[in-house]
């Protein structure tokens, strides 16, 4: 059984982002805003879950309004005049209707979660007026249990809604020692991992897990013996993960990363790069010296922007490698059909194709075009991935730079992470793009090869369509001859060999015959020559201004 050790003054800040436009890799779907009311509806679950909404002063406010009978005895002692207590019933009847009739989730839309909240129409109101400076800097106070006390602070950084909830013990000397195994109780609920909450809409609980970009947590505590080095403090960061997931063993929690100092302590990070773990990312700090504390709640409004940049990078090169594969699916498929072509199109093979393989060669052909669209889109999401990660990396530096300014402290540690771990990810995508380009190119050859075997194959269709009109023109204009010149055998009687006259003279209708067959001859002959001696000239023409000298 593990030992149970004691930490002092722990407190943890959880994170969790959401992007606020949902775009899509297909130009066919529309792009899905995620609205500000759903946030807070999601903010409001994340809080119930955690058994801090009871604590706002909103809920106090209901629960005591629902109870009256409640808190007459403590306040009857109080009442010395029958005016003061019916001027409390009315008070308390006034705001009892004013709270049946307001949502909790517009009351935050309009109070809470806005930091000009001043300055709306909604300050106005008189329940509002009731709740001290509400949301006078986007902070709110919150309390779990008798020892630990909070507050949430909700951003909108960039392109992304930002939650920050910090959660901490109650220093004082001799009184903020916590065992190992009481930990659990600052487990965040399944609602903050998963980024949404059952409790919601179906369609509002889908959005919200497709724009989720992911959770971070940092723990941090101060611990008897500082231990000497970084490898040394490990077993105990080991130990404060397991007992704040409340987890048999370690198995089913983030995979230890990396270990640096951080503002004069020791931080242990927890995540799976190459996939998104349930528990997201989890930071231990163990803090041996009030100045580190100090310096890092100095820190501490940057944080959200930094972790936010980080998730960024993780989840769109996660996203990279869903789109890769799916690259390379398509690779696959434009394999298997040029495997599949008809076994006689082959060099020297007359491409002579049935008309079920000419059909079902522009049926591919179709289908490619269709592959090329929906590949090119693919690749275009690459580069927005590649270009995403270069430019939230480098915010991820100038925070990181603003931190050190703030804390005095040397941030080494991080930049060597961005500009390793992030140049990675770049990398990667950057091979993978290279990659895809060749399987680009085998996509236009596979598509110009069948168009080409159809439209040569359709060419020799047209030749013999061609020579059956022709051999279909002589007939018509033969037939015309003859039915033209017909009624000319009847002006004389023909002379058969063997008749006495035979041969002394034509007869009129075999001239007529002879000489429109001549006629067309001739005339066929002329237009031959008049286009190709058009053609000749044309050709002339060109090539006389192709090679004319340019001015100078």
């Amino acid at each position: 059984m593990m030992a149970d050790k004691v930490i002092y003054a722990p407190e943890i800040r959880v994170f969790t982002y959401h992007l606020s436009l949902l775009r899509t890799t297909n130009l066919s779907d529309p792009d899905q805003p995620l609205e500000l009311r759903s946030m807070i509806a999601y903010y409001v679950r994340l809080l119930a879950d955690y058994g801090l909404l009871q604590n706002l002063l909103l809920e106090q406010l209901k629960l005591y309004i629902f109870s009256p009978l409640a808190i007459l005895d403590t306040l009857l002692d109080k009442i010395d005049k029958s005016y003061s207590f019916i001027w409390w019933c009315k008070l308390k009847v006034c705001v009892w209707q004013l709270i049946l009739e307001t949502d909790i989730v517009d009351l935050l839309y309009y109070s809470v979660f806005r930091s000009d909240f001043e300055k709306t129409e909604a300050a106005k109101r008189r329940f509002l007026q009731l709740i001290h400076k509400p949301g006078k800097i986007g902070i709110q106070r919150v309390n779990l249990s008798p020892n630990y006390r909070g507050f949430f602070y909700p951003q909108y950084i960039n392109d992304s809604y930002s939650f920050l909830l910090h959660v901490f013990h109650r220093q004082k000397l001799g009184k903020d020692g916590v065992n190992l195994s009481e930990l659990a109780a600052l487990r965040p609920p399944e609602s903050f991992f998963t980024g949404t909450s059952s409790t919601l809409d179906e369609p509002l609980q889908t959005h919200l897990k497709h724009a989720s970009w992911g959770t971070t947590i940092l723990f941090s505590g101060f611990i008897d013996s500082p231990p000497g080095t970084l490898n040394e403090g490990k077993t105990l960061a080991n130990q404060l993960l397991q007992n704040l997931l409340g987890l048999d063993s370690l198995e089913t929690a983030p995979t230890f990363w990396a270990s640096r100092e951080f503002l004069g302590g020791f931080l242990y990070e927890y995540q799976d790069i190459d996939k998104r773990h349930p528990y997201g990312q989890i930071l231990i700090l163990l803090l041996f010296s009030e100045e580190s504390k100090e310096k890092l709640n100095g820190v501490q409004w940057s944080l959200p922007e930094l972790f936010l940049y980080e998730r960024k990078i993780h989840q769109n090169y996660l996203d990279s490698r869903e789109e890769y594969e799916r690259a390379s699916q398509d690779i696959e498929t434009i394999e298997e059909t040029i495997r599949t072509f008809p076994p006689n199109v082959a060099a020297n093979l007359p491409p002579d194709l049935s008309e079920e393989e000419l059909r079902s060669l522009k049926q591919e052909i179709k289908n490619l075009l269709d592959l090329s669209l929906r590949y090119s889109q693919r690749m275009r999401s690459l580069v927005t991935f590649e270009n995403t990660i270069a430019i939230n990396r480098q915010n991820y530096l100038n925070t990181l730079t603003r931190m050190e300014v703030k804390s005095q402290s040397n941030l080494t540690g991080w930049r060597d992470k961005a500009n390793q771990i992030f140049g990675m990810f770049q990398g990667q995508i950057k091979a993978d793009l290279v990659y895809l380009q060749q399987g680009e190119r085998l996509l236009d050859t596979a598509i110009n090869t069948i168009r080409g075997l159809v439209e040569i194959d359709q060419a020799e269709r047209d030749r013999a369509l061609e020579h059956q009109i022709q051999a279909a023109g002589v007939g018509i204009a033969v037939g015309a001859i003859v039915a033209s010149t017909s009624p000319l055998l009847f002006e004389k009687p023909i002379a058969f060999p063997g008749k006495g006259n035979w041969g002394e003279n034509w007869h009129p209708f075999t001239i007529a015959v002879l000489l429109s067959l001549g006629s067309s001859v001739v005339a066929w002959g002329l237009t031959k020559q008049l286009i190709r001696w058009g053609q000749n000239r044309r050709s002339r023409q060109h090539k006389t201004i192709t090679r004319k000298p340019p001015n100078i």
